[in-house]
Order: structure tokens, then C-alpha cells, then sequence
């Protein structure tokens, strides 16, 4: 893991591509999973956010903030194949259109952990079959990222004097009230699940026992 020399100090970077690497998550409906360590913008803005200094300006509490994302299997597939040929894209690309996806669903959201209830999920569940009754020729992806589009776009309209901002620095009831209706169901869920359940299992591990939400237990080696 390596930092930058210049910045706010929120951000550490690994020497391989982020879609890549995995990381063990947790969501609703699957459960336990490994998901690819995406590079987002936000991972860095809202750990910036949370941060806490004391008066000489150093940081005394910075939450750690990433992504980990794990699309349709057959992406997943791809992905394989292409790492395997050392990242050389594939000659041929096909971009599923949203009426070749047959079923299922996205759950995109937030998993707060570390806390006094261990973990907790909030976010989105829509279905491709409520997309398409909300936004034709969408698929579910499409949709939850694109309400956040239309949120901002809404909130720089009635904030004209705002200026440019981070995402984090704006009205989230506001984002929220505008997005809730093509997010379908938006639901919360606690879990006792933590990066060290059921480990170590085969082989032993190079993991952190006394804090089982350091990232040395989130990253897959």
C-alpha cells in the first residue's frame, strides 16, 4: 500500500488495477462475497469528510471508505479472461442491452461497519422488471446511478450560488426525495457477519484477530 505526498491524506492507492483486486463484503440477498475494489472518487471525498483533527491539523480518527462491487457473473467471466491475457482487452465486445437480461436484481448500498451493531446495510434492491415499468430500455444499474444524475442536477438548479462541491456537502433529503422513486425497495438490514467469520478456513492467514475490520481483513490476497 502506498500514500500520496500531496493531498488531504484520505486516500491510499495499490500497485494493480482496482477491478483486480477483491475484497470481502456483505450484502443482503447473497450474503458473504468478494467484491472488485473500484476506484470512485467518493472513497476518498467521504473518508475527507469524516476525518478528525485536532488542533495542530493532524488526523486523529479517519474512517476507512471503499467500494467493492460485484457485477453479473458473466462479467465477472470476462474480467477473468481478460487478466488472464495480463489486462489485453478482448477483440470482440458485447454490451448487453437491458432486454437481454432476464431476471434479478441490484443491490447497491452502503455497508457501515465497526460499530455498536457490528454492520449495518442500507440501499437499494430494483429489479430490471420494476426498471423497465419506470424507464424503458434502462436496466437497474443504469437507473440507480442516473437518479443520483437527476438529483444533482435538481439540487444545482435550486442551489445556483453553491458553487462546486463535493457530493458529500450537499442536501442528502433533498437527493434522497428526488431518487426514492426509481430506486425501488430501499431497505436496511443489520448482520453479525465480519471479514473473520469462518476464518481461518483451509490455510492459515495473515489476519488482524484483534480487529476483525482492519483492511488487512477486507483485501484478498
Amino acid at each position: 500500500m502506498h500514500t500520496h505526498e500531496a493531498g488531504c491524506g484520505a486516500a491510499i492507492y495499490l500497485m494493480q488495477p482496482g477491478a483486480n483486486t477483491r475484497v470481502r463484503t456483505w450484502c443482503p440477498t447473497r450474503g458473504a462475497e468478494y467484491g472488485f475494489l473500484v476506484t470512485h472518487n467518493e472513497s476518498i471525498s467521504i473518508s475527507d469528510y469524516f476525518t478528525v483533527r485536532d488542533g495542530s491539523g493532524k488526523a486523529v480518527y479517519r474512517p476507512t471508505c471503499h467500494y467493492a462491487y460485484h457485477p453479473a457473473d458473466d462479467a465477472v467471466l470476462s474480467l477473468h479472461e481478460m487478466f488472464g491475457r495480463a489486462a489485453k482487452m478482448q477483440e470482440k465486445h458485447h454490451i448487453l442491452d437491458e432486454n437481454e437480461i432476464v431476471d434479478g436484481i441490484d443491490e447497491l448500498g452502503v455497508l457501515l461497519f465497526g460499530h455498536d451493531n457490528n454492520a449495518y446495510w442500507y440501499g437499494s434492491q430494483l429489479s430490471i422488471e420494476e426498471t423497465r415499468r419506470l424507464a424503458p430500455y434502462q436496466n437497474a444499474t443504469g437507473l440507480q446511478v442516473t437518479s443520483a444524475v437527476l438529483g444533482g442536477m435538481v439540487w444545482a438548479l435550486e442551489n445556483p450560488r453553491e458553487g462546486i462541491v463535493e457530493a458529500d456537502e450537499m442536501d442528502f433529503d433533498r437527493l434522497l426525495e428526488i431518487q426514492l422513486p426509481y430506486l425501488g425497495p430501499v431497505k436496511g438490514f443489520y448482520t453479525d457477519w465480519t471479514p473473520l467469520t469462518d476464518r481461518p478456513g483451509l490455510f492459515p492467514e495473515d489476519i488482524d484477530t484483534s480487529d476483525p475490520w482492519q483492511f488487512r481483513n477486507v483485501l484478498v490476497r
